[in-house]
C-alpha cells in the first residue's frame, strides 16, 4: 500500500501539474489578446493623429480665408488683394480636407518590404553566378497592366549579348547562345513609371529634358529623395543624377526603386537598353551618384 502511494507521488513529481499548465496557457492567451488590442489601439491612434494634422491645416486655412474676408470689408482699398488671399485660403482648405489620405504608410515600412525583395534577388543572382551589371531593356511584349514594358537583365557572363525581343518573356534566359544566358525580371521602376505617366502628359525623348522631368518626379511626385540634380552634356551617351536623403536607404542595392525608375524611364522614352551604375559619395550636398548609360548597353 505504501509502495503504491510512493509510486503515485513520485509520478506526480515527474510531471507538471495539469491544472497549472492549463493556467499558464490561459495567461499567455490573455497576454496575447491584450498585446493585440494594444497594437490595434496604437495603430489607430497613429492613423488618427495623421488625420488630425490635415484637419488642423484645413481649419487654419479656413481661418486665414475668413480673416482676409473680414479685412477686405474693413479696408476697402485693399479688397482686391485680400479677397484673392481669402479665395486661396478657402480653396486650399477644401482641397486639404477632401484630399486627406485615408491611410498613411511610413517610409520605413515600405523600405523593409523592399529590403526583403532586394536580399532575395541578390542571393539568387549570387547562386546563379550572375554579373553585377544591370541592363534595363525595353520590350514590345505587353507587360501586366501596372508595369511598363521594360525588363531587367542580369547577364551570366562578363562578355554577354542581350536577349532578343521575343526572348524577353522568360525569367531564366537559357538559349543556344550561351552569351545570352541570364536572369530577366520586372524592375521595380516599371510600376513607378506607370504612376509617372498618370502625372504627366508625355515623356520627352531628349535625354536632358527627360532627366530633369524624372528627377523632379523623384522629389516632388514620389518624394523618394530629399534632393536630386541631373547632369547631362549634349551629345554624350550617359546622364548622371546626384541624389540626397533617399527614403529607401542605400541605392546601391539590387534594383533599388530610385535608379530603377530612372533607368526604366530612359529605356522607355529612348527605346534603347540602359545600363546603370550607382556609387556612394562623400559630399555635403549629395549621397549617391546614379549614371544611366545607353551606348555600352
Amino acid at each position: 500500500m505504501s509502495k503504491q502511494q510512493f509510486t503515485a507521488d513520485d509520478t506526480q513529481e515527474d510531471h507538471p501539474d495539469t491544472n497549472s499548465a492549463d493556467l499558464n496557457r490561459e495567461e499567455l492567451r490573455a497576454q496575447i489578446d491584450i498585446l493585440s488590442e494594444e497594437n490595434d489601439r496604437l495603430r489607430n491612434a497613429y492613423h488618427h493623429s495623421k488625420q488630425k494634422e490635415y484637419r488642423y491645416t484645413a481649419i487654419g486655412l479656413v481661418g486665414i480665408g475668413l480673416l482676409c474676408t473680414v479685412g477686405a470689408i474693413i479696408f476697402p482699398d485693399s479688397q482686391q488683394v485680400l479677397f484673392a488671399l481669402a479665395g486661396c485660403g478657402l480653396f486650399g482648405a477644401v482641397l486639404t480636407y477632401f484630399l486627406t489620405p485615408e491611410r498613411v504608410i511610413p517610409a520605413s515600412v515600405s523600405e523593409r518590404i523592399y529590403s526583403a525583395f532586394a536580399l532575395s534577388n541578390s542571393s539568387l543572382s549570387t547562386e546563379l553566378g550572375l554579373q553585377d551589371e544591370a541592363i534595363y531593356i525595353p520590350s514590345s511584349t505587353s507587360s501586366v497592366t501596372s508595369f511598363a514594358d521594360v525588363r531587367l537583365f542580369r547577364p551570366q557572363h562578363t562578355e554577354y549579348q542581350l536577349p532578343a525581343d521575343d526572348e524577353l518573356t522568360s525569367t531564366l534566359v537559357v538559349t543556344e547562345n550561351e552569351l545570352k544566358h541570364g536572369l530577366l525580371l520586372y524592375p521595380t521602376g516599371a510600376a513607378l513609371l506607370q504612376e509617372f505617366h498618370h502625372m504627366t502628359d508625355e515623356m520627352p525623348s531628349e535625354p536632358g529634358n527627360l532627366a530633369d522631368q524624372l528627377t523632379e518626379s523623384l522629389t516632388q511626385g514620389f518624394e523618394l529623395v530629399g534632393a536630386a540634380n541631373a547632369d547631362y552634356v549634349e551629345g554624350e551617351d550617359h546622364v548622371t543624377i546626384s541624389i540626397a536623403e533617399s527614403s529607401y536607404g542605400s541605392v546601391t542595392r539590387f534594383d533599388h526603386p530610385i535608379p530603377s525608375f530612372l533607368a526604366t524611364g530612359f529605356a522607355v522614352s529612348m527605346q534603347t537598353p540602359i545600363s546603370v551604375e550607382t556609387v556612394e559619395v562623400e559630399d555635403d550636398r549629395f549621397d549617391y551618384l546614379i549614371t544611366c548609360t545607353w551606348s555600352n548597353a
